[in-house]
């Protein structure tokens, strides 16, 4: 009996030793997740990101309602614009931007911007996003690029088709708060009418 005794009581030791270095583990793992939100929560500037996306929001509306002089305000003469097409990575000036937008303008009606990203299992979630946790090595705080998810929606003139795409934008603001890059990606099929038998 005295021989099993002893192997028994080194093993349940063994088993509160593990069961303890696990939950010491588990509690570290907790402390540090709660370090880690604490600092990005003290050095996260909320602020300085809800003035930038109000601005995407303005430079939205505008463009729903086709004002070209507000949107044309709302960017820095310095922009640099990448378009949703490939053009090999060419970086185009503001001048061009605007004539593109001009031309969305000039060939859809009822142009609507929808935030928001739409998921399975919540609806429609956050449309608007800045800053990292993952990975590690890079992650950031503050608001420097803000990503924008959305659909958006129009009627296209000529053929009174409704068209719509998903979107996703990377977007930065220069030192006096305009929009210093802006870079869309979406699905430019998306706006062509689709043909109709005769």
């Amino acid at each position: 009996m005295k021989k099993l005794v002893l192997p028994s009581l080194m093993v349940l030791a063994l088993l509160a030793f593990v069961c303890c270095k696990q939950t010491t583990a588990d509690s570290d793992s907790s402390d540090r997740d709660e370090i880690m939100e604490t600092e990005m929560e003290s050095s996260s500037d909320y602020a300085d990101f809800d003035k930038k996306v109000a601005t995407i929001r303005a430079f939205f509306q505008a463009h729903s309602d086709e004002n070209l002089d507000a949107q044309a305000a709302m960017l820095a003469d310095s922009l640099k614009f990448s378009p949703p097409y490939y053009n090999g990575n060419e970086w185009m000036g503001k001048d061009e931007f605007l004539a593109i937008v001009k031309g969305y303008h000039e060939n859809f009606e009822n142009i609507q911007y929808h935030e928001g990203v739409v998921t399975a299992d919540q609806g429609t979630v956050g449309g608007f996003y800045s800053g990292s946790v993952y990975p590690k090595e890079t992650a950031e705080t503050k608001a420097d690029v803000i990503r924008t998810y959305g659909t958006w929606t129009a009627t296209h003139t000529e053929s009174g088709q409704e068209i719509g795409v998903k979107f996703f934008n990377l977007s930065t603001f220069n030192e006096e708060g305009k929009i210093a890059t802006f870079s869309d990606y979406f699905d430019l099929s998306g706006l062509a009418p689709k043909e109709t038998e005769n």
